[in-house]
């Protein structure tokens, strides 16, 4: 085993409600994890010393192997060249040198990245994309984000930022989305998206949202899309009619992308296809459906395989080949 394969690594993944955290190997084996469900409702300062806590702790888990890397996959748009995060709606975070932040409180090499381009590196490597040379993942958190592979490589577009599938505009009079726009696929189906809908359809319909809102213990505008998951998996009509409509907005999103990339897998993950499995195969009927006859004859939608630690073991796998050869 060489110097570097014998290194560990560190991969962070950073979304609106969590900061996961993981010890992966050189085969992107995890070997450790720490988990703060504090995400974007903390200041940058106050993730840091969480991340230092954790990797400290990561590394007293692991009997002090050395950590070679950190690798951080953010929701939001990341400048490759500084780890600048430029643009993250769900953190609210703008121009933050998070790479430079992370190295001064760890002294290992940090190496910053989207989110879901971590996670779609993740999955391709060594999950359910493993020898997929052409594919293209979407990830259904409190966001929506998405990686595309073509020919067996990652696209990253002219400045680094390709794979914001989540704003795709389905609909031209659609919602307000959280980046300024309207109609975005995010709008429709992202978790934020789905609890707002639902505290909505509440406040208009009191009687049929009775169990959301004993779920909320009376408060109908803390209603979250975990809770909409919970009363539709306790078959609520309310909560089956909203799951449904975020399964229509998702089948016509991901029927857009397979017609634009002609991927032959599609991989569906995130904490909202997670507490709702099912959507995977609404997701698989739609593209059926309404996909171009050649684009779909060929294509395959499957979860995540890696489940909650796609992006941080994407993260890790990718600081080990940008940093450490």
């Amino acid at each position: 085993m060489t110097e570097a394969a014998a290194k560990l690594t560190v991969g962070v993944d950073i979304g609106g409600t969590k900061v996961e955290s993981t010890l992966v190997d050189a085969d992107g084996r995890v070997i450790a994890s720490c988990r703060s469900g504090s995400g974007g409702h903390l200041e940058v300062a106050a993730i840091v010393r969480e991340l230092a806590g954790c990797v400290r702790e990561l590394r007293e888990q692991a009997g002090g192997r050395e950590i070679g890397a950190v690798g951080m996959g953010v929701a939001g748009q990341i400048e490759p060249d500084t780890g600048v995060v430029l643009d993250s709606p769900n953190l609210r975070w703008q121009m933050v040198p998070i790479r430079a932040q992370v190295e001064e409180a760890l002294g290992v090499p940090v190496y910053v990245t989207n989110d879901v381009r971590a996670a779609t590196w993740g999955e391709w490597r060594c999950g359910a994309g493993k020898g997929v040379s052409d594919l293209v993942c979407v990830f259904v958190g409190t966001g929506i984000g998405g990686g595309v592979i073509i020919g067996g490589r990652l696209l990253t577009g002219s400045t680094g930022v390709a794979g914001e599938v989540g704003h795709t505009v389905i609909d031209l009079n659609g919602p307000p989305c959280r980046c300024g726009n309207h109609g975005c696929l995010e709008a429709h189906a992202g978790g934020w998206a789905i609890g707002l809908r639902a505290q909505r359809a509440v406040e208009a319909e009191p009687e049929a949202g009775s169990a959301l809102r004993a779920l909320a213990r009376g408060d109908a505008g803390a209603i979250t899309a975990e809770m909409v998951a919970e009363a539709a998996h306790a078959e609520d009509p309310l909560a089956l009619r909203l799951v449904a409509e975020t399964g229509e907005a998702l089948g016509a999103g991901v029927s857009s992308l397979v017609n634009t990339f002609n991927p032959r897998m599609v991989i569906l993950g995130g904490g909202v296809i997670e507490g709702l499995p099912g959507l995977i195969g609404t997701v698989a009927e739609s593209v059926q459906a309404r996909a171009l006859p050649a684009h779909r004859m060929a294509v395959e939608v499957v979860g995540a395989k890696l489940g909650r630690y796609s992006g941080a073991v994407g993260a890790a796998l990718m600081a080990r080949e940008m940093l450490m050869g």
